[in-house]
């Protein structure tokens, strides 16, 4: 290996503060080989040291230039490839040597490319903010206070005709208290379905079962539906806001 390039790697080296063993991690190669460039038994290929300068932070155009016009006639194990490039690297003036480099940097170290995604598209929905519980029971009026909202357009939110906000646990863990869920109105649904029912005048979001308004959350019991109580569907779950 040339003695001008070999100084120069292990004094860029001491300098950078680094041992031959964080050098060899840092390019992916074997101690013995930083060894073996720094005492002259091994030769690195050029994008070898293009990395390690980089790693040292050295000018590679200057010191390959003082490396090679030191080398005269001897023989540099160049590949018949490598010497032809050299060649012609040689004849370039030292600005158009710099574009050489930064080039060959680019495609060493390309720039990732992010892929833009599409903008998110929004819906407004109307959002009744008396919440149904998912607990004992919330009083839903017919002429509780309304806003609109908007949400994220999804096939399940252009579907929805409303937005509710859950208060309690008891559907957990499908649905969490201060989740934002989409109903779409229905008279009924169907069992095992989830809905917004209103019990007795209060408004609670179950899961339709068998006489029964399940509970997901195995420490909250059901309600059951008695003969004489008064239930009606206010609509569906399809979904809630993420």
């Amino acid at each position: 290996m040339n003695q001008f390039l070999r100084e120069c790697l292990k004094e860029g080296r001491k300098k950078r503060g680094l041992t031959q063993a964080e050098v060899a991690e840092a390019i992916g190669a074997k101690r013995s080989t930083i060894a073996g460039y720094e005492r002259g038994t091994a030769e690195p290929s050029i994008d070898t040291y293009m990395q390690l300068c980089r790693l040292y932070r050295l000018n590679y155009v200057s010191i390959f230039n003082a490396a090679y016009d030191m080398l005269g006639d001897q023989n540099t194990n160049l590949s018949d490839e490598e010497d032809m490039l050299l060649e012609k690297f040689r004849v370039l003036k030292h600005g158009d040597k710099s574009l050489v480099f930064s080039l060959i940097d680019r495609f060493l170290d390309p720039p990732e490319f992010k892929v833009n995604e599409e903008p998110v598209r929004y819906i407004t929905k109307p959002a009744f903010w008396a919440s149904p519980s998912a607990g004992t029971g919330n009083y839903l009026w017919d002429d509780i206070p309304m806003t609109e909202m908007q949400i994220p357009a999804t096939k399940a939110s252009e579907s929805a005709d409303f937005v509710l906000r859950v208060n309690g646990k008891s559907m957990e863990p499908k649905f969490n208290d201060g989740d934002v869920v989409l109903v779409k109105r229905a008279d009924a649904v169907d069992p095992g379905k989830i809905g917004i029912f209103v019990v007795n005048g209060e408004a609670v979001i179950k899961e339709c079962g068998d006489g029964i308004l399940h509970s997901l959350n195995p420490d909250f019991n059901d309600i059951e539906i008695k003969y004489d109580d008064s239930v009606k569907c206010l609509g569906e779950v399809i979904g809630k806001l993420n």
